[in-house]
């Protein structure tokens, strides 16, 4: 059995791609309270364009205003590469974290890191 862990990105990492990208949160479409995996697979199924670049979109999200409120944000394969999540705490503490948590859980975990490589199996 394998388990793919992921890190979700919040609002605020939305917000702070959304201005990398230089996105006016007016510009981008009401999104519906806390859209859930199913709100958000029927808005990729529509096939909306990257709002940055126009290009057809890979992702879609939403992201907070607190003028506008909820809003979709959709990017492409390039402007999501453009604008990674940002880690809210020491790479080295999120490992360390996350290296219990699959302890606790028995579960094989494998990290890569560029400064260690391959730690645990």
């Amino acid at each position: 059995m394998s388990v793919l862990v992921t890190v979700v990105s919040s609002y605020q990492d939305g917000e702070e791609a959304a201005r990398k990208l230089g996105i006016a949160p007016a510009s981008l479409s009401p999104a519906p309270p806390v859209p859930g995996f199913a709100q958000t697979w029927a808005r990729m199924q529509q096939e909306p364009h990257c709002s940055a670049c126009g290009r057809p979109s890979r992702t879609s999200g939403v992201i907070h205003d607190p003028d506008h409120g909820l809003r979709w944000f959709d990017r492409c394969r390039e402007c999501l590469l453009a604008t990674p999540p940002t880690l809210r705490m020491p790479p080295a503490r999120f490992l360390e974290e996350l290296r219990e948590v699959a302890a606790d859980a028995r579960l094989p975990l494998s990290t890569y890191t560029d400064e260690g490589g391959w730690k645990g199996e």
